[in-house]
Parts: structure tokens; C-alpha cells; sequence
């Protein structure tokens, strides 16, 4: 099992919600600096690699509409952890632009630079772009094949694909990694799920518990199966909150309350992505998604492993059963709505001297996972 640290760069402060603006923001600048010091931190106590993401207009919500930048900042600070964004929206990217920055960026990360795809999920981030939003799935669909032809061959002649048309390119710098980074996709549909396995990238789920953490592993195993016989299956991550404390009473104190709030903002997290209290079409498995996490009663949060919680020991255990449900990569979203900075760097430690070793030293005997995507 690899381990890597999801930031999701907020500025909420007050532990109220993750999903909306609030009265009390922590300033931006000491967010980003803190980002700085938590990638610092990841890659000192041996954490496998740190995946930014991708949102715009809600600083309640997160302050980083360009994962790429931080990255290349990162890039120069950090020196053996993998970097990557989980995911870029694909929709709001030309994807010429697109390849080009991610080839940059594998160049500055000397080859550390893992890349995640998706078509975007919030509403009014679309509308913000004038991507209207039944048309995401077509403009993802658009662009990705041209992104990974770019990517492995280094150019093309021409291209017509969607919206974008172009001819003569050649993308610059050249290849760190061949084919290219390893490739991921999110998702939480079983049709995306599927489509990942098809397209021979990588996954990345998101607050399961641990009976769909299992179902989805195998939906994505046989998946990939069917659609690549005899080649190694790609990694199945999960991403879940998680905060480790040298005691549990430490870990309730510190965390809990910021944890129960983000539970609670369950509804308040689809109208945000929709936009509206209705479904939107193609989206129909995300507000039953959001409808599981709706004051969802924490105890059961952490019995069922969608928060990873507790002493290093219990989460060990904790982990170790996810790594049993088919997880090969866990992504710990360590800073979330109002948790003191020093709070999350002391959790981010403990775990990478004390959790990551120990479910890896368990799990040694196991077979590994083949990392890289279908070129």
C-alpha cells in the first residue's frame, strides 16, 4: 500500500462546514504557506506522495484554482515525495495547453509527477467557465485520448476532437517519465469507475465505507479485466479524513467536533455541487453519495472506515482493513475545516512515523500492485 496526503487547501476556519463560505477565514496566504509546510513535513517522514485539487469561487470552500502552480512551487521545495492534482478538471483545460504543463511539470518534479483527470464535479464552477454541465461528460471524453496521444507520442499532425482543432503540434519540454506520469482518474459512479478501468488509469474513490470499498474494488478489478486481459490491474485509492493522536481522548478533543461538522454538511455539499436541490442528469450518483455522508453519526463514520481516526495502533488496524477491501493507495486528507495547523502537522507526522511503516511492514508479504496506467 502506498500513502499520500490529499490538501484541499481551505480557508474555512471555524469547523462549521467545508462546503460553504463562513464568517471566520483563516487568511489565504497563511493557508497556501501552510500547504508549503505540510508538503515539506510529507516528505520528510516518508509519506509516498501529495495530490493537490482543483476548485473555484468559494474561498469557504478551497483557495487553489490552479493545482499546476502549487506543484511547480512544491517541486522545488520537496525532494523525494511524488506530487500530483486529483484531479484536473478537464472540462475547463484546452487540451494541448494541458499536456504541455503536465510535461513541464514532470520535468521540474525530475519525474515525481502523477496526474489525475476528471471532468469536474461542482455546478457553479462550471457556469463559471461557460461549461454547460450536461456537457462535461463529452468535453472529458473529448479531450482525454488527445491528452495521453500527446503525452506518450510527443505530438501530433492534426487533431479534431470536440471543440478543440488544431494541427502541428509538438509538445515541449520532453518526456521525464515514458510513456508519460502515471495517470489517475476520481470517481465515485460505478459508471465512472467502470470508465477508469477501461481506460486503463488509475482509481480514486472517496469516503466509502468499507462494504463499498470492497464492491468498487472488485467492479474495477473485473472491469479492467474484461478490457485488458493478461495485464496487470492499475491502483485502486481511496480518499477518507483522518487524524491520529498519541490518544484517543487527544484525537476526540481535537478533531472530532471539526469531523462531525463536515458530516452534517452533507446536503448542504450537493446543492453546492448542483447548484440546485434537484438531480442533475449525469450526476444522479453524487447526491446519493452526499445523501450516505449526511449526518452520518461519527461513531458509525469510523466503525464503517470512512474517517480514519484514533491512536497510531488503531488506525493501523483500520487501514490494514482497508488494504483487505482491495485499497493499494490511501489518501489522508489530514487538514480539514477548522483543525489547528499544528494539530493536523502533529496528526501528519505520527502517521508517517508511526502508521504508513507498520501497515507497510504488515502488508509486505503481500503481492504489488502495478502502478503504471495502459500507455
Amino acid at each position: 500500500m502506498r500513502f499520500s496526503v490529499y490538501d484541499i487547501t481551505s480557508s474555512t476556519s471555524d469547523g462549521a462546514s467545508a462546503w460553504r463560505p463562513v464568517a471566520g477565514k483563516i487568511p489565504h496566504a497563511a493557508a497556501y504557506q501552510h500547504t508549503l509546510e505540510q508538503a515539506r513535513i510529507a516528505d520528510e517522514v516518508g509519506i509516498d506522495a501529495y495530490f493537490l485539487t482543483e476548485h473555484h469561487s468559494n474561498a469557504g470552500f478551497q483557495i487553489l484554482p490552479s493545482p499546476h502552480l502549487m506543484i511547480a512551487a512544491l517541486s522545488q521545495t520537496t525532494s523525494r515525495i511524488r506530487l500530483g492534482a486529483m484531479t484536473l478538471n478537464l472540462p475547463l483545460y484546452h487540451p494541448v495547453r494541458a499536456a504541455e504543463e503536465i510535461r513541464m511539470l514532470d520535468l521540474l518534479t525530475n519525474g515525481r509527477l502523477e496526474i489525475g483527470l476528471g471532468r469536474g464535479l461542482a455546478g457553479h464552477e462550471q457556469a463559471g467557465f461557460g461549461v454547460r454541465r450536461e456537457d462535461s461528460e463529452q468535453l472529458f471524453d473529448a479531450s482525454f485520448p488527445l491528452i495521453r496521444q500527446l503525452l506518450r507520442d510527443g505530438g501530433v499532425e492534426s487533431y479534431a476532437t470536440g471543440p478543440w482543432h488544431g494541427e502541428g503540434v509538438s509538445v515541449v519540454p520532453e518526456a521525464t517519465q515514458t510513456p508519460h506520469p502515471p495517470i489517475w482518474m476520481a470517481g465515485i459512479s460505478e459508471k465512472s469507475i467502470r470508465k477508469a478501468a477501461r481506460l486503463g488509469v488509475n482509481l480514486c474513490t472517496a469516503f466509502l465505507d468499507a462494504d463499498d470499498t470492497a464492491r468498487t474494488a472488485a467492479i474495477y478489478r473485473d472491469e479492467w479485466q474484461a478490457a485488458h486481459p493478461g495485464t496487470p490491474v492499475g491502483s485502486y485509492g481511496t480518499m477518507q479524513h483522518i487524524f491520529v493522536a498519541e490518544t484517543e481522548a487527544e484525537a476526540r478533543a481535537l478533531a472530532q467536533p471539526h469531523l462531525q461538522a463536515w458530516l452534517g454538511a452533507g446536503h448542504e455539499a450537493s446543492v453546492m455541487i448542483s447548484q440546485s436541490p434537484t438531480v442533475d442528469k449525469g450526476y444522479e450518483d453524487h447526491k446519493a453519495w452526499f445523501d450516505k455522508i449526511t449526518k452520518l453519526p461519527f461513531e458509525e463514520a469510523v466503525e464503517h472506515r470512512r474517517i480514519i481516526f484514533g491512536t497510531p495502533e488503531q488506525c493501523v488496524a483500520q487501514l490494514l482493513d482497508k488494504a483487505q477491501a482491495g485499497v493499494d493507495m490511501f489518501q489522508g486528507w489530514f487538514q480539514f475545516g477548522g483543525l489547528d495547523f499544528e494539530a493536523s502537522n502533529r496528526s501528519m507526522r505520527l502517521f508517517g512515523e508511526h502508521v504508513a511503516p507498520v501497515v507497510k511492514a504488515a502488508l509486505a508479504t503481500a503481492p504489488t500492485p502495478a502502478q503504471p496506467a495502459i500507455s
